[in-house]
């Protein structure tokens, strides 16, 4: 949806030249959507068919936000809305919008453009939705097959080691049944966050299904890769997750695979035995690791 709108000041009335915004969701993953611009008038969004932005989404209230045009800039103000604006991971009730911030509505997030060099930022912001997932920031499942394929290529030239860790979130269903979708995705974020805080450099942390995340560990042989598995599975059962339904208790189950030697199928199996080791680790409770497998 296009809004070209003439800019106003907090008094309502126009400037000369209006401050020219993008708002783009990226979460949930929608290449059609089309980009919402406005040149400077407020704008009103919510699920009721009154607001100038429609949000055809339960977690969205009727009523959810308005942003506001004025000389400095645009600010978003929460209009009472039941699940609140969160802006950068943090809850707001009003705050003036930066080029690049992250605004969640509801279950939907949108990136905020602004500038002279909008096209630069769409196009970017494009990029990111290809190759990241949306709620959490990290790679999502298409850049990691790619991405896998390149270093089992890599690490079968170079006779070095390569490792694939597999992390399913344990009972994500039960958490979102109980406590609702928002809760369940800020679970995610919260792990996604607490996995990257142990990637080392040629690391690549990606989310490849709802619950599940993969590390890629290059270069990493069975001892290294079971201890950064460790250091993970540690790591999101350590303390409890904040959200706004309050404090979980979250733990995960991982699988390890290592290549170690050359084969025609070795992507397919490095991805298979991680997967096989996670089911294992999942038959047998929560909060379990098992690997390593060495082929």
């Amino acid at each position: 949806m296009n809004l070209p709108l003439p800019m106003m000041t907090s008094s309502g009335e126009c400037t000369a030249e209006p401050i020219s915004g993008w708002l783009v969701q990226v979460y949930p993953f929608d290449l059609e959507q089309k980009c919402t611009k406005f040149d400077g008038r407020s704008v009103t969004l919510g699920r009721s068919d009154e607001c100038d932005i429609v949000l055809d989404d339960e977690s969205v209230s009727r009523q959810h936000a308005r942003i506001v045009c004025a000389d400095d800039g645009y600010t978003i103000l929460d209009s009472g809305s039941t699940n609140g604006v969160l802006i950068n991971g943090q809850i707001t009730k009003a705050r003036l919008l930066r080029r690049g911030d992250i605004i969640q509505l509801g279950k939907r997030i949108f990136r905020f453009l602004s500038g002279r060099d909008l096209e630069a930022q769409h196009l970017e912001t494009l990029y990111s939705m290809l190759t990241r997932d949306g709620l959490t920031s990290v790679h999502n499942h298409r850049f990691f097959h790619e991405y896998l394929e390149r270093e089992v290529c890599r690490s079968k030239w170079h006779r070095r080691p390569l490792s694939l860790i597999l992390l399913d979130v344990d009972q994500l269903e039960s958490i979102v049944r109980k406590h609702g979708q928002l809760a369940g995705d800020e679970v995610l974020r919260e792990v996604a966050l607490r996995l990257k805080g142990h990637m080392r450099e040629d690391d690549l942390l990606a989310r490849i299904a709802e619950s599940e995340f993969a590390i890629m560990c290059g270069e990493a042989d069975l001892i290294s890769a079971m201890a950064l598995a460790e250091q993970c599975r540690h790591s999101v059962s350590g303390k409890a997750c904040l959200t706004g339904g309050g404090p979980l208790n979250v733990t995960a189950c991982l699988g390890v695979a290592t290549l170690m030697a050359a084969e025609e199928s070795a992507c397919q199996s490095l991805l298979s035995i991680a997967r096989e080791n996670l089911d294992a680790a999942k038959y047998a409770g929560i909060n379990n690791l098992v690997g390593p497998t060495q082929f």
